[in-house]
């Protein structure tokens, strides 16, 4: 991703270098220049995501057997989702994400619904207004126009919100429904989808499926966990390049995101001293299946004279 992101934006190819690496991660190559990178997620790195193996290990032979497709895939499990061990819920998931891979074309992503319940149970009959946890609460505003009485949403299955806003209208618009046909003390189930994302990788990458995300626990929204994250990688990353030779060094930072538009990266850099990363070229963030530039090149080694 990393690779593409750059040929797209500096207008050259940059490809994934075989040649050994060490001290950095990995290496890219664009031309006769070496470009160093440094990885690191954005959570503590263990335990990792229950399952997620497992479940790659499935969706890589699905869609092998499916096409003969050697490309390469992401699955981008949202934050707190935690993939089902029990049948039959574990095929179900299967299912639904190797269909979301199929048809992919390098470079291309999209969201695949998954059904979840949501509860929704009516306190009293006075006020006007639905407290929500979970994803959904900040549209809990929406969601209170117009109904009667005092409720309470249980959106902790939803991870992930649609792209679409038609896509939110309906959720929001269910909930409202339901809303109206309760009575105080009352529960009932609201029926929506979950919206994760696939993603397929460019033409070169190795085969198989990845299944990404943090362990559960892991809160995107917890400052403190990003700033301590991102400084261990670039102090990391500092170190790989005084050890390493390279015309650019850059950190791929990996989140947990819903959305991109919710990363704490950048603020995180801003209240970090220069001097801790002034060795560093270029500092992206990897989330949601998209690529954010955090830290901008200074100079580029093609534009010197």
């Amino acid at each position: 991703m990393l690779a593409a992101w750059m040929s797209a934006r500096y207008f050259r190819t940059f490809r994934a270098s075989e040649e050994e690496a060490d001290p950095f991660d990995a290496l890219l190559g664009q031309r006769e220049r070496r470009i160093g990178v440094t990885v690191g997620a954005l959570w503590d790195e263990e335990p990792p995501l229950a399952g997620a193996q497992e479940l790659a290990d499935l969706l890589s032979a699905d869609v092998a057997d499916e096409a003969g497709d050697a490309a390469g895939y992401v699955v981008w499990v949202p934050p707190g989702a935690v993939l089902p061990a029990e049948e039959p819920r574990r095929s179900n998931l299967r299912i639904a994400l190797a269909r979301g891979l199929s048809g992919l074309n390098p470079g291309e992503r999209r969201e695949v619904r998954l059904p979840v319940t949501l509860k929704l149970a009516k306190i009293q009959d006075e006020g006007q207004y639905v407290s929500v946890t979970g994803v959904l609460s900040r549209e809990w505003t929406r969601i209170s126009e117009g109904v009667n009485g005092a409720y309470h949403l249980d959106a902790r299955p939803l991870h992930r919100l649609p792209d679409e806003s038609a896509e939110l209208a309906i959720i929001v618009s269910r909930v409202r429904d339901r809303a109206a046909l309760l009575n105080a003390e009352e529960l009932t189930d609201v029926a929506v989808h979950d919206y994760w994302r696939v993603s397929r990788l460019a033409a070169d990458t190795p085969r198989g499926v990845t299944v990404l995300g943090a362990p559960a626990g892991v809160d995107p929204a917890d400052g403190t966990l990003v700033r301590r994250c991102f400084r261990r990688h670039v102090a990391r990353a500092v170190a790989q390049r005084q050890a390493g030779e390279a015309e650019l060094v850059v950190l791929v930072l990996v989140g947990a995101l819903g959305h991109i538009a919710d990363e704490l990266a950048t603020a995180a850099l801003r209240g970090m001293n220069p001097a801790a990363y002034g060795a560093l070229d270029l500092i992206v963030l990897i989330a949601d299946a998209e690529v954010r530039q955090v830290l901008q090149p200074r100079s580029l080694p093609w534009e010197q004279r």
